[in-house]
């Protein structure tokens, strides 16, 4: 999946206006890989995970944990 291909990027950005509407909504997100709130909307790392060639699940992830959660994806699918 290309960063600049013109039908994926709308979505990524629908999906990252999603996270921020849900944390304006709830003044938080659930960090996906260590389950603790995340108060500063900065913090937030937005990972796309493809579903499909199409098709992208937006994950929020605090910038601490970032890393370690896109090692653990990467290891899981090789």
């Amino acid at each position: 999946m290309r960063h600049n291909d013109i039908e994926t990027l709308p979505n990524r950005i629908v999906g990252m206006q999603r996270l921020e509407t849900l944390f304006n909504q709830k003044g938080y997100l659930i960090c996906q890989s260590s389950g603790e709130r995340i108060y500063d909307f900065n913090e937030v790392v937005a990972i796309f995970l493809p579903l499909s060639p199409s098709t992208d699940n937006v994950i929020a992830v605090s910038s601490i944990c970032a890393p370690e959660f896109v090692q653990k994806c990467i290891s899981s699918i090789q």
